[in-house]
Order: C-alpha cells, then sequence, then structure tokens
C-alpha cells in the first residue's frame, strides 16, 4: 500500500498519523551467471511493498545500490559495478531518513535485501531519528527471521549466510517472484571461502563465477515459501512493536 502517486500534503498527513514509512535497501552487483544484477533489489522492492500491504505502511522509493559485497562472499572488487562506499551509503540512508522524517513519519521500517549494507543501517538511522519524534525498527538482516524450521525443512544442510551472496536464498526467491530473469545456476565453488579479508585480493579468493554454494536445485516453490515466512517474521516483529494498525 503506497500513497507516493499522492500530493505532499497528503503523503504527510498519512505520515503524521501514524502509518509507518518503510525504506528498502537495495545494490546493483555481479549475482553469478543465472541472476541479475539487480537482484538484491527487486527482492528489497517486494518485501518492501508486501510489508506496506500487511502493516497499511507507505513503501518508499528504494535506494537501489548498496555496499560492496566481500570477495569471500562472491563479489568484491573481482566485479565491479556502481556501489556506494560506506561513508556514502551511511550520508544517503541518513539523509533520505532525515527527510521523511522531517515530512511527518512518527514510525518507520528500514529493511535492507544486501548483506554487506548492514553495517551502516543502524547508525544511519539512529543519526537521522534520536532527536526526532519518530520510532524506528530496523531489519538489517531480514533472512533471520525466517522460522527456523521452514528453513531447516527447505535447507536441511543448513546455509552459511556471509558466503550465499546469489546463491540459495536469492536464487529461490527470485525464482519465485521474477523466473523469466532467473537462468542456470552454477556448479558449486570446490574451495572453502576465507573468514578473512586479503587486499590485493587473491586469485582464489573467489570464484570465478562468484558463486560459493550450490543453487542448482532450489525451486520457485522453496521461495514462495521462504519469502512468505520472511514476512511473516517482519510482521511479527511489527507486531511486537505495536507497529500495525
Amino acid at each position: 500500500m503506497s500513497d507516493l502517486a499522492d500530493t505532499w500534503p497528503h503523503l504527510s498527513e498519512q505520515l503524521r498519523s501514524g502509518r509507518p514509512a518503510i525504506l528498502a535497501i537495495g545494490s546493483f552487483e555481479a549475482h553469478g551467471p543465472h541472476l541479475p544484477a539487480d537482484t538484491d533489489t527487486v527482492i528489497a522492492t517486494a518485501m518492501a511493498h508486501e510489508l506496506a500491504r500487511r502493516a497499511s505502511g507507505i513503501a518508499l522509493p528504494v535506494l537501489p545500490y548498496g555496499a560492496t559485497s566481500r570477495p569471500r562472499s562472491g563479489g568484491g572488487d573481482v566485479f565491479p559495478l556502481p556501489a556506494l562506499r560506506i561513508p556514502t551509503l551511511f550520508s544517503a540512508v541518513s539523509e533520505i531518513i532525515a527527510g521523511i522524517v522531517a515530512a511527518g513519519a512518527r514510525h518507520l521500517v528500514v529493511i535492507t535485501g544486501h548483506y554487506e549494507n548492514a553495517s551502516v543501517m543502524w547508525d544511519a538511522v539512529y543519526e537521522a531519528t534520536h532527536k526526532m519524534p519518530c520510532r524506528a525498527v530496523v531489519f538489517d538482516a531480514p533472512w533471520e527471521l525466517i522460522d527456523a524450521h521452514v528453513l531447516s525443512t527447505t535447507f536441511p544442510d543448513g546455509v552459511n549466510w556471509a558466503a550465499d551472496h546469489g546463491g540459495l536464498l536469492e536464487t529461490a526467491i527470485m525464482r519465485h517472484l521474477a523466473p523469466d530473469r532467473v537462468g542456470e545456476a552454477p556448479a558449486p565453488w570446490d574451495l572453502t571461502p576465507r573468514n578473512y579479508d586479503v587486499l590485493p585480493t587473491p586469485d582464489d579468493a573467489v570464484p570465478a563465477n562468484g558463486i560459493v554454494n550450490d543453487a542448482r536445485n532450489v525451486t520457485a516453490d522453496d521461495g514462495a515459501v521462504l519469502f512468505n515466512a520472511m514476512l511473516d517474521g517482519l510482521e511479527t516483529a511489527l507486531r511486537r512493536e505495536q507497529f500495525l494498525p
């Protein structure tokens, strides 16, 4: 549910009435040979609009650029595409939030579809809201709200989130949300990712296709279950914080 096509006075009135403003942050980066570069933004947009529907909220335009992934997750400097450095992302998020709070937002939800954006979200929201009459809920890892039983049933071998860039979860959800934009997932990497970074990035730090985990067998049905479970977790959290009507 969104009122962004309406006039500023109506938008401001709706925000001041307590309807939550929902800001999602995506990214534009390599996601292997099978997923589009805007995968995180597609997922973030879908989350924001579904959450707005459930919470009678206002989905703001999604920020389509995010922080650079680390090489050990299958990203980094080996696959250059437009991204925001951490200080720039911090400024962008805090300034966007300051603007919507100034417009009247009293309840704010900030959510990311991209793992590396999490490092700035709490500080950016705090910077923009700590002196204002606005409550905020920050979801910097929404996948962690997927019910454990659902997750273990879908992925019985577990998921290493830090290495799942373009992997199990994103492939499954994109097969659900945008199946015509998903190709065949590649075979998994035969090396173990480092759990630390090295600069310059060694040749063996990143798989040639950017994909660490094996996503060949995930399905659109898996994606639907996981996406809805993630939204259920977000909705439960907002209900706990009394953000729902």
